[in-house]
């Protein structure tokens, strides 16, 4: 569970003043009742970017026919970065740097990064929060969009104060997210050395989906997904001798069923679970159960209901 902290706060307050701002300078620049366009919220905060006390929107990229973006972090999320996600960290505070798509923000998109601060717990759960990282605001999902924020997160992460003859943090850390193509490639490219963790859970219902689109009987879905992901399936493997017994009783068991998706699981599935348990078989700080994006997701629906708020709040 998410934990609000004051490091969320952070955030949440910093998002507050952004609103806050266009609310007022709307009100003050548009007497006349117009409401702001797209060009007018930019010309805002392009103009913030010039206060020496803004340390919260990092950049706006404005492209040729591409919808903008607004990369938004501030250095204490970038000094936690290092502190809890790269290989220097002790393994019982380590944690995950994953991120995540998942909504419309006003007319944009929001692509949060998140991690677990393990110095601190819970006193209802016993676990520690998830605190929040940089985010972009953007218009598509596309690989370029994508990349132009990892590469700046990149380059904070490794630039003042690390020598070229340390370690580059960027490419220490583990990475983690769901299975959309145009944001795994940014993160590989950016993150070129760093190892990355797909959500099971995602993977798991993509995987259900392609069998009935292909119109698998229920019972031999739900038969392929349990090999996969059960108890006893390819994804809860101990061991390489185990992964490998049990992929192969699962394409014995696709085969003589005449399941149209062999293709599909080697090429598409198989890969991204073999990846995942080698990666928690080589950092068993990860843990042993099957690696999912919900820090990520439920970030995002708190983050979802304070702008939700905000904009009945200020009419926006």
């Amino acid at each position: 569970m998410v934990h609000i902290s004051s490091y969320v706060c952070v955030t949440i307050n910093a998002i507050v003043s952004q609103v806050e701002n266009v609310a007022a300078r709307s009100a003050g620049n548009n007497s006349d009742g117009r409401k702001m366009n797209l060009a007018d919220e930019l010309q805002i905060i392009q103009t913030l970017l010039t206060h020496e006390d803004e340390d919260f929107i990092q950049a706006v990229n404005v492209q040729l026919r591409r919808p903008p973006s607004v990369i938004l972090y501030t250095q204490e999320q970038i000094h936690d970065i290092h502190l809890f996600c790269s290989s220097d960290t002790a393994p019982a505070l380590r944690s995950v740097l994953s991120f995540d798509r998942t909504f419309n923000l006003s007319s944009l998109y929001l692509t949060v990064m998140v991690f677990k601060h393990r110095k601190v717990v819970r006193k209802s759960t016993q676990e520690p929060p998830v605190f929040v990282g940089p985010m972009l605001l953007h218009g598509d999902g596309k690989y370029t969009t994508y990349l132009n924020f990892f590469s700046a997160v990149n380059g904070a992460m490794n630039g003042a104060g690390v020598s070229a003859s340390e370690f580059r943090v960027s490419d220490q850390v583990i990475v983690g997210s769901d299975d959309e193509n145009a944001l795994v490639s940014a993160a590989k490219t950016a993150f070129s050395q760093s190892e990355h963790l797909f959500c099971m859970v995602h993977v798991k219902d993509n995987v259900r989906q392609h069998l009935t689109a292909i119109g698998t009987a229920t019972g031999l879905r739900e038969n392929v997904v349990s090999r996969l992901f059960g108890c006893s399936g390819v994804a809860e493997s101990a061991d390489e001798s185990e992964e490998d017994d049990r992929t192969a009783e699962l394409m014995q068991f696709v085969r003589q069923h005449n399941v149209d998706a062999i293709d599909y699981l080697q090429q598409r599935v198989l890969p991204k679970i073999k990846n995942n348990n080698r990666i928690k078989w080589r950092q068993s700080w990860i843990g042993v159960n099957q690696w999912t994006n919900n820090n990520c997701e439920s970030m995002n629906h708190l983050l979802k209901i304070e702008v939700r708020f905000l904009a009945f709040m200020f009419g926006l």
